[in-house]
This record gives C-alpha cells, sequence and structure tokens, in this order.
C-alpha cells in the first residue's frame, strides 16, 4: 500500500517542486516585478488612507478648538499643543527610532536612483507615518507628501526584499512606490507618475516606467475604495473659455510666481541655518518642543498655516479668502515648515509651497481684477499654486500635471504648462538651490545657459 502511495504521490511531487521553482524564479521576470508592483501598492494604498484619517481628525479637533474654546485658552492651548507634539516626537526620535534619526525626509529616498538599490526599509516607513502624523496633526508647519513618499519606497521596498528581488530591481519598485504614494494622497494617478519620474527616478525606460504606472492606478484605487474619489482642489467652471489676454496674463503670473518661489526658497533656507545653529546647543529630545512651540504661536491667529487640510487653498480658489490672512500666510509660511524640519519636526516642502502659491494666486487675482475687471481671482489661484511647487522644486511638470489632475478642471492644463515652464525658468536663471528629492536636501539649480 506504501509502495502504491509513493508510486501516486511522487508525481505530484515533482509537479508541486516544478511550480515552487517556477514561481520562485520568475520573481525576477518583468512579470513577478508587476505583481510585486501590484502588492505593494495596495498596501500603500491602505497606509496613506489611515494617515489621511488621522489628520482628517486633527483638522475637526483644531476647529473645535478654534470655534468652541474663548480666545485666552486657546493663545495657552495652540503653541503647547504645537510643543507637546514636538516633544513627543523628540522622544520617539531618541528612544523607538534611534537608530533612523539620521535620515531626514526626502533623504531616505536619494539611493533609489543609484544602482545598487538602496531604498529605505519598513522602519523607516512606519517611522515616517508616526512621527508625521504626530508632528503635523499637533500643528507644525511642515506638509504630508515628503512622509508618504518615504512610507511608499520604504513599504515596496520591504516587499521586494521579502521576495529577494535584485537590487536594480528594488530600485525599480522603491520609485513605483513612491509613485503610488503622491498618487494616493493626492488622489491623482497621472501626477504621481510624472512626479517619480521627473523627481525621483529620473529613467522613463519601459521597464520602470510600467511597474510606476500600475503602482499609481492601484494605490489611487485602493484610497478612493476606502475613502470615496473626492476632489483635493474644489474648482469653479471659470476656465471653459481662455481668451489670449487670458494667456497673457497667466504669463506674467508664472514670471511673477518665480519671485514668490525665490521668497519660499531663500527664506526657507535662512530659517532653517538659523534655527539649527540656535538650537545647536539644546538637547536633542528638546528640540522638536521648542520648534513645534515657535511654530503654534502664529496658528493663534493664522489657522491657515495648518496643514492638515486643504481648505485655505480651495477657499482662495473659491475667491473668499481674506486678503491680509493670505498675505501674512505667504510671508509665515516657509519661516513655519523651516522651524520645524529645522528643529527636528517631520513632514515635508510640498504641501505648503502648493499653499503659499495659491494664496498669492488669489492676492495677485484680486489685483487683476481692477486691471481686467471680471477675471476670476481663482483661475490665478490654481495657475500659481502650480507654478511655484514647479519653482521650488524645479520640475515643472510636476507642478502642472499634479494641479491640473487634483482640480478636475481640463481647461487648466495649457495655462498650467505655460505658468509652470515660466516659473521654473525664473528660478533656474537665478541658480538658487532648490527642493529636489534627487538629491541630498537642497541643491543647487544651474543656470538654463552655462556662463
Amino acid at each position: 500500500m506504501t509502495k502504491i502511495l509513493r508510486r501516486w504521490l511522487l508525481p505530484v511531487r515533482e509537479v508541486v517542486s516544478r511550480g515552487t521553482d517556477a514561481v520562485v524564479e520568475s520573481r525576477l521576470t518583468d512579470e513577478g516585478l508587476l505583481v510585486v508592483s501590484v502588492l505593494s501598492a495596495m498596501v500603500v494604498g491602505l497606509a496613506i488612507a489611515v494617515f489621511h484619517v488621522g489628520l482628517t481628525y486633527a483638522e475637526s479637533w483644531f476647529h473645535w478648538l478654534g470655534t468652541s474654546v474663548d480666545l485666552g485658552l486657546t493663545v495657552l492651548t495652540v503653541p503647547l499643543l504645537a510643543a507637546l507634539g514636538g516633544l513627543t516626537v523628540g522622544v520617539l526620535k531618541r528612544t523607538m527610532f534611534r537608530d533612523l534619526v539620521a535620515h531626514e525626509g526626502l533623504e531616505t529616498v536619494v539611493h533609489l536612483a543609484d544602482d545598487q538599490g538602496h531604498a529605505p526599509g519598513f522602519l523607516h516607513g512606519l517611522r515616517a507615518l508616526l512621527l508625521s502624523t504626530i508632528s503635523i496633526a499637533t500643528g507644525g508647519g511642515a506638509g504630508r507628501e515628503a512622509p508618504t513618499i518615504i512610507l511608499g519606497a520604504s513599504m515596496a521596498s520591504t516587499v521586494g526584499r521579502l521576495v529577494v528581488l535584485r537590487p536594480s530591481q528594488i530600485r525599480i519598485i522603491g520609485a513605483a512606490g513612491a509613485a503610488a504614494a503622491i498618487s494616493g494622497i493626492f488622489n491623482a494617478p497621472l501626477g504621481g507618475i510624472v512626479f517619480a519620474i521627473e523627481i525621483i527616478s529620473g529613467d522613463i525606460k519601459s521597464k520602470t516606467f510600467i511597474p510606476v504606472v500600475i503602482s499609481s492606478v492601484v494605490s489611487t484605487s485602493v484610497v478612493r475604495l476606502l475613502l470615496g474619489n473626492h476632489i483635493l482642489l474644489r474648482t469653479p467652471a471659470f476656465l471653459d473659455a481662455l481668451s489670449m489676454v487670458d494667456l497673457g496674463l497667466l504669463a506674467i503670473a508664472g514670471v511673477l510666481s518665480a519671485f514668490v518661489a525665490l521668497y519660499y526658497l531663500r527664506t526657507y533656507r535662512i530659517t532653517h541655518v538659523f534655527i539649527r545653529s540656535s538650537f545647536q546647543s539644546l538637547p536633542f529630545i528638546l528640540r522638536p518642543m521648542f520648534g513645534g512651540l515657535l511654530a503654534g504661536i502664529p496658528l493663534i491667529f493664522l489657522p491657515a498655516l495648518l496643514e492638515t487640510s486643504y481648505e485655505p487653498i480651495n477657499n482662495a480658489i473659491a475667491g473668499i479668502g481674506v486678503l491680509w490672512i493670505s498675505i501674512a500666510t505667504i510671508v509665515l509660511k516657509p519661516v513655519t515648515n523651516a522651524i520645524t524640519l529645522a528643529s527636528g519636526g517631520e513632514g515635508g516642502t510640498f504641501a505648503p509651497s502648493l499653499k503659499v502659491g495659491a494664496l498669492f494666486g488669489y492676492c495677485l487675482g484680486m489685483a487683476a481684477e481692477y486691471v481686467v475687471p471680471g477675471v476670476p481671482p481663482g483661475m490665478f489661484a490654481l495657475v500659481c499654486a502650480g507654478a511655484v511647487v514647479s519653482g521650488t522644486f524645479s520640475a515643472p511638470l510636476t507642478g502642472a500635471i499634479v494641479i491640473f489632475e487634483i482640480s478636475g478642471n481640463t481647461s487648466l492644463l495649457v495655462p498650467l504648462l505655460l505658468s509652470s515652464v515660466v516659473c521654473h525658468f525664473v528660478v533656474r536663471r537665478f541658480a538658487l538651490q532648490t527642493f529636489n528629492p534627487r538629491s541630498t536636501g537642497i541643491t543647487s539649480s544651474p543656470p538654463v545657459i552655462a556662463q
């Protein structure tokens, strides 16, 4: 009986063994890479949904605090809450994430572009998700996009390591994870694709492009399934037809946006250096606390500085902003952004620069109405938002495509591309350092024409 069973089981064992070998070998093929891209994008989409819900609850709490509590208590509570959030971040960095303190912001994704496939691991993703949620939700001045990019890259690279991919494949899957993160957080799959190729990878070969596209689509689908298909920027129907006069005004807006981008970059750099040197003598664990306190003080009178929602941007697009609040936010946003990150807080610069661009566009649109009556300020708010992002990140396509997609307005593409390219050109002519995740920290953007 035993011999008969062995005789029947031997072919089955051979089939199973061959199937297992085929699966193991297929992980190194292009098809296997696509399967890993899908799996990692699903994980990234789920994590981003959790991140988004957390920040939404934080925004609701701040709204309750501003409407239900008397001014005297708010003056005390808001800065202290930001300080408490900073202290929590400092404690976690010195305990749970002690070995990861040296990796700041998008520098953890820098090595995705090299041939060794160095990429952040799972702990980097957990660190980015947890610390940035605490920092942003308690009133920190940094944005949500850098943590999500680190999260996406780390989750994807971890999956790649688990299935023992080659270093070059881990590099590709990490870039796909970064694309999945941007796609999920902004509900913009095309924007995530362009971001990953233009800023993270720099590679448009099909072997890289296809996993990036699939990851972006899958991540966006997961987020939409869990949270709904909501457009982040609510755009009125004021761009059905653009005249040559409108295009001329938007080109001028692109030039002026370049100077706003230059102001953001220069102010951020000066503030960052000042805070770093001023906090050098403080214990590392306390630096984020004092940074949170400083960043939280302006929130008492300028809740538009909060990074928990896009409401100030939507108000600017709708043309219902308050002029002095918009101007004050434009002036102070790069300062609070730099204070948070220089002191050890968590977050990024994409969303803050987007907000500054939108509010500047609103102010510019209000001024343009006196010259050309009937011009909607919201049109300038949207276009300048994309232009300032393009200028600060030295990425004209990313700024234009992301704003175009998340606004849901097809008429925006031409003016966005025009203004973003003009802004990018002017910033490069000044050879000022720009935010670019493909290099460590802030990098120099050389002049277009070599001297």
